[in-house]
């Protein structure tokens, strides 16, 4: 059975708007699994083992099988475009305060530094086998999920005809604890990683230590007016990242990330760009959502994006539907690939 979005089960819980049923798996389950979306028998006890192991309920099994590229290959034409066109605006409210745009940011970057003190690798992949409790057990399957992130980028890059071999310096923005940071190292000269988070930071800091990785200079965004004093890059890249900060704070990231870009350099980055329901407005937010302790999904239109590319010097190349959030109706997530002008 092919590989699956690693992301995909945690961010569908993580921005669900439902509470659907978590049926208890079995292994009985999985074989009909099997039988129902692959219309075949599995390969091994181990493949069966390995789905109990991973998977907490039905829902999670379901999500494995469907969004996997075997059963994508037969039935093609069950995917469908998740949005028809006709959908409203959404209605976000710009900020352009300072002090408010530090207040949202504080505010992002006090939830992430509890995150990482008590659970940073279950934080970025939300899945029970990356909790502290286990993690000694899933560390190195961990950190082989960001490998495909690498791919994903350089893929990309070879489509548009970029012409990347004299790329030398990457930043990896929010690199957490280093999950794609890792690979990202084999691939460039020089990596700057950056993030909110000191105690992710500290994970990665160990972590890299351990993998004797010594082209990473990881740094800690204090203020998000350190976004304006990010080294130049030759490729600016963010995944997973700018979706947990309100639409204001994700624009001043982005538009800092293309400004920092060498001429002809490459940002690569995720966001979701539309979710039908969605608003947000600055007096809303801090008397409900800032209440919480939880990891937040944010969105920011696509025509957004375009606006700030084009503000800070770059031009938009490609717009992929990664289906990072999960493929939901009426919801969009987006990778956009976007080079600075010569």
């Amino acid at each position: 059975m092919g590989s699956i979005k690693e992301l995909f089960r945690s961010y569908r819980s993580v921005n669900s708007r439902t509470d659907p049923s978590q049926t208890p798996l079995t292994r009985e389950a999985v074989l009909w699994a099997y039988r129902l979306y692959l219309d075949r028998e599995p390969e091994s006890d181990r493949v069966v083992d390995e789905h109990l192991r991973k998977c907490s309920s039905t829902q999670d099994l379901r999500n494995n099988f469907i969004y996997s590229k075997e059963f994508r290959d037969k039935n093609p034409t069950l995917h469908v475009p998740v949005l028809s066109g006709d959908e409203p605006a959404m209605s976000i409210e710009e900020v352009r305060s300072e002090h408010d745009l530090q207040k949202l940011f504080d505010h992002t970057q006090h939830i992430w530094q509890e995150l990482g003190t008590t659970e940073p690798h279950w934080s970025v992949v939300i899945a029970d086998e990356y909790r502290q409790a286990k993690i000694q057990e899933s560390k190195e399957s961990f950190y082989r999920t960001g490998k495909q992130h690498v791919a994903q980028l350089f893929g990309s890059l070879e489509r548009n005809g970029v012409q990347h071999s004299e790329f030398k310096i990457c930043l990896d923005y929010g690199c957490g604890v280093g999950r794609i940071t890792r690979h990202l190292s084999e691939r460039f000269e020089q990596v700057f990683g950056y993030d909110i988070s000191l105690s992710h930071l500290k994970c990665a800091e160990d972590y890299l230590s351990e993998e004797n990785v010594t082209n990473v200079v990881l740094n800690h965004l204090k203020r998000l007016r350190d976004i304006e004093d990010l080294p130049k890059t030759d490729v600016a890249y963010s995944m997973l990242v700018l979706q947990h900060n309100p639409p204001p704070v994700i624009a001043f990231i982005m538009e800092g990330l293309i400004r920092a870009l060498n001429p002809g350099g490459i940002a690569f980055f995720q966001v979701p760009t539309y979710r039908l329901g969605y608003s947000f407005s600055l007096a809303n937010y801090f008397a409900e959502q800032a209440a919480r302790r939880e990891i937040e999904m944010h969105v920011l239109p696509q025509s957004s994006v375009f606006e700030i590319a084009q503000r800070a010097g770059g031009r938009v190349l490609e717009v992929i539907d990664d289906g990072w959030t999960g493929i939901r109706l009426k919801e969009v997530s987006n990778t956009f690939v976007i080079k600075k002008a010569i």
